[in-house]
């Protein structure tokens, strides 16, 4: 039987690269990361794309015509926020007490998802000219793009939530996309982060994935799935896994990431 290993975040992984000792303090000294605002937000938009990526191949299914590019965008549009409003009155105790605007997490929702949205058009527009519709819409499409999809592997001991992923019938390739929605360059941790997904997605498909995309802002960069980074990422895992009380990692070097830290206090005093 193969042996398994306690299962390590890749927003850990992502964590440890940025910080190893809020990672410590968090992981050993059992202080806990208080829900703040942001973080009840970040939740809300993950839950309305997680309700969408189990429930979109029945909204396709219902395609019965042949409707433009533009009439599919409203619909997708139209499905998101009937989910959307879902979710916000399953949370509304959350929503009260963080004083969201729903309308200002929509409009972030569909903002964010908007590129989404047209690549899964046009790939449904391609079926639609070839006479597929309804129930042989979704099965006869060239590629299906997934999103928000929770992986977990024992045997490499990690789990995570991938943003999206391409699987193309014609080769049944396997594309893992990082998105962020920041303007800035993409960084190391990023990198990680996709290489961590497509080793699990790896593990679920039983195929190699040898490269994936990285998407910041505007900017898309094709991330390949090296034996480097790959060890990158088993080695932090491992070290994050075998982390013991009194071996501190040592201080960051960047003191600008401390300035908004909820740890600095206890930080200090190690």
């Amino acid at each position: 039987m193969p042996e398994t290993k306690k299962l390590i975040s890749v927003s850990d992984i992502n964590a440890w690269i940025y910080c190893p000792r809020k990672v410590y303090l968090h992981k050993v000294c059992g202080l806990q990361i208080s829900q703040n605002r942001n973080m009840a937000i970040g939740m809300l938009k993950h839950k309305i794309l997680e309700e969408f990526s189990n429930k979109e191949e029945r909204l396709i299914e219902k395609f019965d015509e042949n409707f433009d590019s533009v009439d599919l965008v409203f619909m997708y549009e139209d499905f998101i926020k009937t989910l959307a409003k879902m979710i916000f009155v399953d949370n509304l105790t959350l929503i009260d007490k963080f004083m969201i605007d729903p309308d200002d997490i929509l409009k972030k929702v569909l903002r964010d998802f908007a590129e989404d949205i047209k690549l899964r058009v046009k790939v449904i527009k391609d079926a639609i000219l070839k006479g597929y519709k309804k129930e042989t819409l979704y099965k006869n499409l060239d590629s299906i793009y997934l999103s928000e999809i929770k992986l977990e592997s024992e045997a490499l001991g990690l789990k995570g939530r991938v943003d999206r992923i391409l699987i193309s019938r014609a080769d049944n390739s396997v594309i893992p996309f990082e998105l962020k929605s920041r303007e800035e360059r993409i960084f190391l941790s990023d990198e990680l982060q996709l290489t961590a997904y497509a080793m699990l997605l790896e593990h679920q498909y039983h195929q190699k994935i040898p490269k994936g995309i990285v998407e910041v802002g505007n900017n898309k960069q094709e991330i390949e799935i090296s034996e480097e980074r790959r060890n990158q990422v088993m080695k932090i895992a491992d070290e994050i896994r075998n982390i013991k009380e009194g071996e501190i990692p040592v201080m960051q070097s960047n003191f600008n990431k401390c300035r908004n830290c909820e740890f600095r206090e206890e930080c200090m005093k190690l």
